[in-house]
């Protein structure tokens, strides 16, 4: 142990730094925006990193792992091959073997419908599961691994005829032989005609070795059969080759059974399936299915250390995942010369004992939102014991943006020499860069200043931590939401004397900053009222317009407010059938009047409005690729950003090349812009009620019955639907309400 040396976080910052000296980091990725690296234990770093894509993110975590006397990686499955199980139970099953399980990976592909493993399993120098002729990788007990294909040579031997066997605890397939010892479920799962041969072996099924089976019991016709302890099952289909020969044997009569394996995996003790090679001799495989899902892999450097990787997706704003080629890319970006696959989607996981903590925790984001039970998993494991005595200090979190005035709170641990959680016996200091904020001894941080600083805990005999932040005075987006909301506010009409409570959001270079409400300027221009340091907006007591100005550094957001004294518009009386409609989408600043106080409730909608209020609903989002720009729709009118992302989204079509913003929209129309606004779900629903549903036109009868059924769209009378009449700005106040 070397007293009081650092053991740091790398976070973006050193990140950056490294891609500036060594080209473009994670080219097949996209851009770095935010990662660290921490020491997890002997031999071990996790690693996160978030990428931006030019349109959403990808998230990747892995761990590098060099060989050490101390940590080895394993091959966990269950009581049985045919068995599943989540992280944490499978880590129990070797937690009873006395060992120490740090992190780990989700394994090989597997069948679903009974979780049998489709590639090789070996635990322990013990074959559970042959290869099937795929991809796998072995492991030794020094920690280094073998890639590649098993090429498991099997036969059985009977009075010096030799015959295949096809498979070790593997579905018997029409034509072959299959071996199922009682590690493979509890009973064979056979179907169709064949003979099952109840043997008893001389010992556990090893890589290079051969065994004798000596028949005890001959079951013709029986299917699947129960697998007894101790035992094995030889289930024979009629047209396997050497099938005559097999059926003839009775009890007592002996068969040996060969198993031979390459060179290179013949001292392997664990070993796992692998259904793609991504990466051989530092190039990528061509042949790889397309596709973006989330990913798991193994991968091999130069100089023998691993790498266990995963890629989130299928999960926008957070990663949305690679395709093989890209995958194999990065492994490559990370020095790996060997990599293969494991299963992806949502049994994608990393899990791992945080430096510091007792239990291991999901470091990756599941697709599924939950950490889906899987076949078998690779674990990192120590069999050395906790020693009590403190050797590093930890401090998390590891990667923190914040806005320059924001406060977080820091979590200062400590543990010994290998690994385990202990508490600091000695007196820990915390420390900021100068000019980056403090830090209370409670861990408690307040940022100032700009740009990458960091925090250190240290104490003596201990290895110290450093964890960096980035501090943002002026970020690229800040936006205003109301209190519990997630559409951000981009106009406000109130009652006078009300309180609104307001919160700022803000982000840069993609990510978002911790921050509270006093780290922005709020200010008001006019009479309108006052608002506090919180955010906490007072509508003054008279109507009055102005705006509420939110600034952080250089940036300002200004909302447009608007005070009404009694009664927000004199045309909508609060008798009115749409008065509440009318309040609602005021209040939610999605639809404003006319003219001062003036909200034309029977006037008719166009289609420009229409889309305009449909995107203030979305909370303004971009448009999602390339829409259809329509010829009558000029760039920086007052709609074209709602109708291109409209558009995009096939919510509405247009004329051919035009859109004729200012037409009034039909009550049918509308129905369709809604249906199609929510993704056009299926509907029964009769209009035969009305008398004049059959006006109603063919490519709008879908989308008024569901409007229908849903309660959105009613009729005008109980009898009249009137599918061809304009709707109005109360009708559209109306439907909005509903569809909230």
């Amino acid at each position: 142990m070397i007293s009081g040396k650092p053991r740091r976080v790398a976070t973006l910052a050193l990140i950056l730094c490294l891609s500036l000296a060594g080209g473009a980091l994670a080219a097949a990725l996209g851009e770095i925006i935010s990662g660290y690296e921490t020491f997890l234990g002997s031999g071990m770093e996790l690693s996160q990193g978030v990428y931006w894509t030019g349109s959403d993110y990808r998230t990747e975590n892995y761990i590098e792992y060099s060989k050490n006397s101390k940590v080895r990686p394993v091959v966990v499955s269950g009581s049985k091959v045919c068995n599943y199980g989540s992280f944490s139970s499978m880590a129990r099953l070797l937690e009873k073997q006395g060992k120490h399980v740090i992190a780990g990976i989700n394994g090989d592909y597997y069948v679903m419908a009974n979780y049998e493993p489709l590639g090789i399993l070996i635990e322990n120098g013990n074959l559970l599961s042959s290869d099937a002729g795929h991809y796998g990788v072995g492991f030794f007990d020094d920690g280094s691994a073998v890639f590649g294909k098993p090429s498991l040579m099997m036969s059985l031997e009977i009075n010096g005829e030799s015959l295949p066997l096809s498979s070790v605890n593997k579905t018997r397939t029409a034509g072959t032989t299959a071996l199922f010892t009682d590690s493979y479920a509890q009973k064979t799962k056979v179907s169709g005609g064949g003979t099952e041969l109840i043997c008893s072996i001389s010992g556990g099924l090893r890589l290079n070795s051969s065994r004798t089976l000596t028949v005890e019991e001959v079951l013709s016709g029986a299917g699947s059969v129960a697998i007894p302890a101790g035992k094995t099952v030889l289930s024979v289909s009629d047209s396997s080759i050497g099938a005559e020969i097999l059926k003839e044997l009775k009890p007592e009569d002996t068969l040996t059974l060969n198993i031979s394996a390459p060179q290179d995996w013949a001292n392997v003790t664990y070993a796992i399936g692998s259904l793609y090679k991504l990466v051989t001799d530092g190039k990528v495989d061509s042949s790889l299915p397309a596709g973006s899902a989330p990913r798991t892999a193994v991968g091999q450097k130069a100089d023998g250390s691993l790498v266990f990787y995963t890629m989130d997706g299928r999960q926008p704003s957070h990663s949305i995942g690679v395709s093989m080629s890209q995958l194999a890319e990065r492994m490559i970006e990370l020095g790996c010369v060997e990599a293969t696959i494991m299963d992806g989607g949502g049994s994608t996981s990393l899990n791992a004992i945080y430096l510091g903590d007792s239990s291991a925790s999901q470091i990756n984001n599941p697709s599924d939102g939950y950490q889906r039970s899987v076949t078998n998993y690779i674990m990192l494991m120590t069999e050395e014991k906790p020693t009590g005595v403190a050797d590093s200090l930890a401090l998390y979190p590891l990667s923190t943006h914040m806005m320059a005035g924001a406060k977080t709170n820091f979590t200062l641990k400590a543990a010994d020499e290998n690994g385990y959680a202990t508490q600091a016996d000695v007196p820990v200091s915390l420390a900021v860069t100068e000019g980056f904020g403090s830090i209370l001894p409670d861990g408690t941080f307040t940022a100032s200043g700009e740009g990458v600083g960091a925090i250190t805990a240290t104490g003596e005999g201990l290895k110290s931590a450093v964890v960096q932040v980035n501090v943002v005075k002026t970020p690229d987006i800040l936006r205003v939401f109301r209190q519990g909301t997630s559409t951000a506010v981009t106009s406000l009409s109130v009652k006078s004397g009300t309180k609104t409570d307001l919160m700022a959001e803000a982000m840069d270079n993609y990510v978002y900053l911790i921050s509270q409400d006093s780290c922005y300027e709020w200010t008001v221009q006019g009479e309108i009222g006052s608002i506090n340091s919180e955010g906490v907006f007072t509508a003054g007591e008279k109507s009055a317009t102005g705006s509420i100005n939110v600034k952080a550094g250089e940036k300002t957001v200004v909302i447009p407010v608007t005070v009404t004294s009694s009664g927000r518009y004199d045309d909508v009386s609060e008798n009115s059938w749409y008065y509440e409609a009318v309040e609602y989408v005021s209040e939610k600043g999605l639809m404003t009047g006319t003219a001062n106080r003036v909200f034309s409730p029977d006037s008719p909608m166009s289609r420009a409005m229409v889309v305009t209020v449909l995107h203030r609903m979305e909370g303004l989002p971009a448009a999602e690729g390339q829409g259809i720009k329509f010829t009558d729709v000029k760039d920086g009118s007052w709609y074209s950003e709602a109708v291109y992302w409209a558009s995009s989204k096939g919510i509405v079509m247009g004329y051919g090349e035009t859109f004729n913003p200012d037409s009034p929209v039909t009550r049918e129309e509308l129905a369709a812009i809604l249906h199609r606004y929510k993704g056009q779900p299926l509907s029964e629903k009769s209009l035969a009620g009305f008398s004049d549903a059959g006006e109603v036109s063919d490519w709008a009868k879908t989308s008024m019955s569901w409007a229908y059924e849903k309660g959105i769209i009613n009729g005008i009378s109980q009898s009249v639907l009137s599918p061809k009449g304009q709707a109005t700005r109360a009708q559209l106040a109306t439907i909005l309400q509903r569809l909230a």
